[in-house]
């Protein structure tokens, strides 16, 4: 059990807020992908070889550490190669991408658009990682894996509850109170809670589920601060969330507008490639 989540059942409080809603899973192929990219002594041959039982996997792997989001100065042609590239922790990164977006449920109401959902994720995860190398240079791939996973239990939540979530996201949407808050004001808890709960229960790494937990909290020590920057980012509202999160940052850091504007300037292309990418 996370650390942070010691004081709590983190089981039965899933199934509390969950009820009989079956959470879903990794695929054993990225059970064991993982687990061979933890293993201080596996070789690259060896994590190669138990990815490539796993055919879309690879495929959406190799895709993406080719994207724009990675940029990598020569493309990188095997598995093998991906893991003497970026390394095993980054590739864990894009193996869990991967991983929470097939395991995510793609039966919701309607008035949550999956397309935007992942854009948003995608546009998070960049964003928060691109900051992240000016302000916070040794936790750029924690802000890249927790800025995209940081709705994962959103669509969850949705598959849960159906209509009964439809009206807490329609207010949110229409931007009357954040979505954290009418969650906590409905059921007593948010999709911040439930994420870092997901993240225990599908053994992702305990900073990431930390970093989800706190997302919505502006002092907090479990995250690092592009995670809380990007938090309240919306492809729908981002010329007005561009200017909010402009502010936030130079007022708490000395970078200069036009190093922002950088970042932000080419965000979306690579958002929408990784999207495309992994789907």
């Amino acid at each position: 059990m996370f650390s942070f989540l010691k004081q709590k059942d983190s089981h039965a409080r899933l199934r509390e807020i969950l009820g009989e809603y079956d959470l879903p899973r990794f695929r054993k192929t990225i059970f064991e992908t993982l687990s061979r990219l933890r293993d201080p002594k596996a070789t690259s041959k060896d994590i190669a070889e138990v990815m490539s039982m796993d055919a879309d996997l690879t495929s959406k792997v190799m895709r993406t550490v080719n994207s724009l989001a990675y940029a990598p100065k020569i493309p990188i042609k095997g598995l093998d190669h991906a893991v003497t590239m970026l390394g095993k922790s980054e590739l864990e990164r894009v193996v869990m991408m991967v991983g929470a977006k097939v395991a995510i449920p793609t039966h919701v109401p309607s008035d949550l658009n999956l397309s935007s959902f992942w854009l948003d994720a995608s546009l998070r995860a960049i964003i928060a990682r691109d900051l992240a190398n000016l302000v916070d240079p040794p936790r750029a791939g924690l802000c890249f894996s927790s800025g995209f996973l940081e709705d994962l239990s959103v669509p969850i939540i949705a598959a849960s509850k159906g209509n009964e979530y439809v009206e807490v996201y329609r207010t949110s949407i229409e931007g009357q109170k954040p979505l954290h808050e009418i969650e906590q004001e409905k059921f007593g808890w948010d999709h911040a809670e439930l994420g870092a709960l997901v993240c225990n229960e599908w053994d992702l790494p305990e900073d990431i589920g930390a970093a989800i937990s706190a997302q919505n909290e502006p002092n907090s020590e479990l995250r690092p601060d592009p995670v809380y920057y990007v938090s309240d980012l919306s492809v729908q509202s981002n010329e007005t969330w561009q200017e909010h999160f402009k502010d936030q940052v130079m007022t708490r850091h000395q970078i200069k507008e036009p190093a922002l504007d950088s970042i932000l300037g080419g965000a979306e292309d690579k958002a929408r490639d990784l999207v495309r990418l992994i789907s």
